[in-house]
């Protein structure tokens, strides 16, 4: 009798452990049909996009990071990032959507012969990953796939290979994984936010330092800085290895669409930290941005100065047009941030405030940017 009653015991829970793989397996080839249609919607979405008089959803960040080695050794090192996405309401006291949600990022990524491709897809209306596809190709033409399918709590649910364009297991290849491409869908989409979103941290604070240069010589200082960075980006627009990092957005909040251009102009300095080793940090040294509604007349334009290997403002300027009128402002800082100098002709002066906001955030945007994983 005992016997019996341990087989039948047995027996259920064989049954139950193959109805729950019946389950799980039933619920994985739902899911992956679902990333499926979400690939092929955000394919369509985007071939769309900017077609049958609708404005463009999208943002471009081109990032030329070239380095001269040696006559003989010089690394062009370019990537660029397209972020789309679609547009939707969190105030429900606004009658036109002010937020962002990023659908799909691509990144192309070449350097010496090796080049990378990437598409990133998340949840349109959720914005969690679903899906990231990687193709890294070297200049003998040895080639790696992956493709990372997840759920909506960023679990991995399945995975496929190719190496040499035949299909291979986990584990035969070292050039990502699922939570390395996880990690940086999430470092992207956390640039689209602060960029899109506007996450800004509205807080500034004077730094602090026991003794500031007298304001003729720190006058005479910022000016010769603010010459010298002129200088250094005609130059670089005119290198085959420029140091810089173009963002163009293309937007339609409400109104006319609106383009958004920002250029970064940074420096790589090198130092050495090891006998055989060298560790690189770029400082911007100079950032423009322009804003400007298409078909309205609308048209603004900043920049920002910064002291050499530090992000330590130090120079503002913006101008704004609208409907024929111009209006200038120029902040001059000392070493703690503190606005030295006021030259405008308008009646709104906020002695920098706001640009040393700006000028914060897209510091952010930058470091953001050479931070995130490769």
């Amino acid at each position: 009798m005992e016997g019996t009653e341990i087989k039948k015991t047995l027996w259920t829970m064989l049954v139950m452990l193959l109805f729950g793989m019946t389950l799980q397996a039933q619920n994985k080839e739902a899911q992956l049909k679902h990333i499926r249609e979400m690939y092929a919607q955000a394919k369509e979405q985007i071939a769309q996009n900017g077609k049958n008089g609708r404005a463009p959803l999208d943002m471009k960040i081109l990032i030329n990071d070239g380095t001269y080695i040696s006559d003989d050794f010089v690394v062009n090192d370019v990537t660029e990032l397209h972020f789309y996405f679609n547009k939707y309401r969190i105030n429900s006291d606004l009658d036109y959507p002010d937020a962002s949600s990023c659908y799909f990022i691509t990144e192309q990524w070449g350097a010496n012969g090796h080049t990378r491709y990437r598409e990133i897809l998340f949840d349109a209306n959720e914005g969690v990953l679903l899906f990231t596809y990687m193709k890294a190709e070297t200049h003998a033409g040895f080639t790696v796939e992956t493709r990372y399918y997840y759920d909506g709590e960023g679990n991995l649910i399945d995975q496929k290979h190719k190496v040499g364009g035949h299909d291979t297991e986990p584990g035969t290849h070292s050039w990502n994984t699922a939570d390395s491409e996880k990690n940086l869908a999430e470092a992207c989409l956390k640039i689209f936010e602060d960029l899109m979103n506007h996450q800004t941290d509205l807080t500034v604070k004077d730094r602090e330092i026991a003794k500031v240069t007298p304001k003729a010589e720190r006058m005479k200082y910022i000016r010769s800085t603010y010459s010298q960075a002129k200088e250094k980006i005609a130059k670089n627009d005119k290198s085959e290895l420029p140091l810089d990092v173009q963002i163009v957005i293309r937007d339609q909040t409400w109104g006319p669409p609106e383009t958004t251009e920002l250029k970064f102009y940074f420096d790589a300095v090198t130092d050495q930290v090891e006998p055989d080793a060298v560790s690189v940090d770029n400082y911007c040294y100079f950032i423009s941005e322009h804003h400007h509604h298409n078909n309205m007349g609308t048209d603004n334009y900043g920049e920002y100065l910064f002291a050499p290997k530090s992000h330590d403002l130090i120079f503002s300027y913006s101008c704004g047009k609208e409907e024929g009128e111009t209006r200038e402002w120029r902040y001059y800082y000392d070493e703690r941030g503190k606005c030295i100098e006021v030259k405008s002709e308008a009646e709104e002066v906020d002695y920098g405030f706001s640009d040393k906001i700006n000028a914060k955030h897209y510091i952010k945007i930058f470091k953001a940017l050479f931070d995130r994983p490769m």
